[in-house]
């Protein structure tokens, strides 16, 4: 009887793995710089929120600070999807359009999603704001179950 061992189908010496980790080091770089660059927006942003302001005015500023610390370039480097702003009720994606006059309010709650890309490695992220306090265990609450679910990932 003949017996035929597959067990190590997918085995590979360490040549090889160092050779696969030197192949993709271009694709972590773009990542990690995609990366980078969200993280200042995000970080830039949250200071300069506040009632009253504009959602076109808001959207604008943030894609414009991508442009500028992404170094946009065309398909290369970039924003990654149009800027969502949803407000209240909205559950996601919506944004305004040109000449929109819907302005940011004390009692809203906005979710504010964006990418950032190069060399069409994206990077996404969204967070949620409030300025009233009441919807501060919204807010606790919404974090709690972002981390179970990284955790439990």
């Amino acid at each position: 009887m003949l017996m035929v061992c597959f067990s190590n189908l997918w085995r590979t010496t360490s040549e090889e793995k160092r050779e696969l980790e030197r192949l993709d080091k271009p694709i972590y770089n773009s990542v990690r710089r995609a990366a980078e660059v969200h993280r200042q927006v995000r970080k830039y942003i949250k200071r300069i929120l506040k009632p009253g302001m504009l959602m076109i005015d808001l959207c604008e500023t943030l894609e414009n600070t991508v442009r500028k610390l992404i170094s946009e370039n065309g398909l290369q480097a970039g924003i990654a999807f149009p800027t969502g702003c949803s407000l209240n009720w909205v559950a996601a994606h919506w944004t305004p359009n040109s000449g929109d006059k819907t302005v940011l309010q004390y009692d809203d709650v906005m979710k504010l999603d964006f990418g950032t890309h190069i060399d069409g490695h994206i990077v996404d992220c969204a967070f949620t704001v409030a300025f009233n306090p009441m919807f501060d265990p919204l807010l606790e609450a919404s974090r709690e179950a972002t981390n179970t679910g990284i955790k439990v990932v």
